[in-house]
């Protein structure tokens, strides 16, 4: 089974191609403001690299979040548009579950940055298989109980050690972006509708 998974929710591009839970190419580019430019063809050098064809990819992933509104909603078309034109699965990825599965830990929270001191976050019990659903929480302190996703602009999801863990595609789910909170422009709007 060969995957492609494509993150852009944070500020790099990660792209990580495997067969059977082996890595066989794993690029990460900082991309910034310029990921809608770069990640077509950061893709398609490392496919020409590899001597792969799109074509013989079985199953598409995407990170859905949380992470930058607009990056998650590149890599989300992308992998989307990839999936109806070769007619194959595509999958998403959240990032808090990237970083449960690589914290090798039985019990644990993660948490992502969303704006002030509401964070995105997701709960794990790996000995009994329970997971919680996605929330938002205000944390204002003991912040380092959790495991954070993006805490600082350096951060960008380990999608190799997620990849090798195997555990990864137990947590795939639907290719949809994952919004916990409004967007600037939706907040903007709805305090210029208040007013």
């Amino acid at each position: 089974m060969t995957r492609l998974i494509i993150d852009t929710s944070s500020d790099y591009i990660v792209i990580v191609i495997s067969q059977d839970n082996v890595i066989i190419a794993s690029h990460v580019l900082y991309a910034g403001r310029k990921m809608s430019e770069l990640l077509l063809e950061q893709l398609d050098n490392l496919l020409k690299s590899l001597s792969i064809d799109i074509n013989s990819i079985d199953e598409l992933y995407a990170g859905i979040g949380p992470g930058s509104f607009t990056g998650v909603r590149i890599g989300v078309a992308l992998v989307l548009g990839l999936s109806s034109g070769l007619n194959k699965k595509a999958y998403g990825i959240s990032s808090l579950d990237v970083e449960a599965i690589i914290s090798c830990k039985n019990n644990l929270k993660t948490a992502s940055l969303l704006k002030g001191d509401v964070y995105a976050v997701r709960n794990y019990d790996f000995s009994n298989n329970i997971f919680s659903e996605y929330y938002t929480e205000e944390i204002s302190h003991n912040i380092n109980d959790n495991t954070l996703v993006n805490s600082d602009k350096s951060y960008f999801p380990n999608l190799s050690k997620a990849v090798q863990s195997g555990k990864l595609w137990d947590f795939r789910a639907e290719c949809l972006p994952i919004y916990l909170r409004k967007s600037e422009a939706e907040i903007n709007l709805d305090k210029k509708g208040n007013a």
